[in-house]
């Protein structure tokens, strides 16, 4: 499985799970993708097949139901809780949970979501 790692999580993630051998990229490390709106993350994380992880659970929520009531589908979404995003201490388990998510979905998790509750 493939992913895209939302602009307010640390591109720190991305790069640890690449080391990983996981295929992760970061909004903030592609700047065709710095400052899309949330539907155009969700949109073209679905063209190149890459589950999006993000915090923003209030915002990509709505898109991935909008897009499924529509029939479009999308590529997934990882969510996690934002208070464990910004404690730079969280960075090593966040990054074992998303990684455990990857490798026991290798095709993919289409038209749903997992998440990422709890780091202990």
């Amino acid at each position: 499985m493939r992913a895209l790692l939302g602009e307010q999580l640390s591109p720190e993630i991305a790069r640890e799970l690449r080391r990983r051998g996981c295929d992760v990229d970061a909004v903030t490390e592609r700047p065709d993708l710095v400052g899309a709106s949330d539907e155009q993350l969700v949109e073209l994380a679905g063209r190149e097949d890459r589950a999006m992880i993000t915090n923003n659970i209030r915002h990509f929520r709505p898109i991935a139901a909008q897009r499924l009531a529509q029939r479009e589908g999308h590529a997934g979404l990882i969510l996690l809780p934002s208070t464990r995003a910004r404690n730079r201490a969280a960075i090593g388990p966040l990054v074992s949970a998303i990684q455990a998510i990857i490798d026991g979905n290798p095709d993919g998790i289409h038209s749903s979501e997992r998440w990422i509750a709890s780091l202990e």
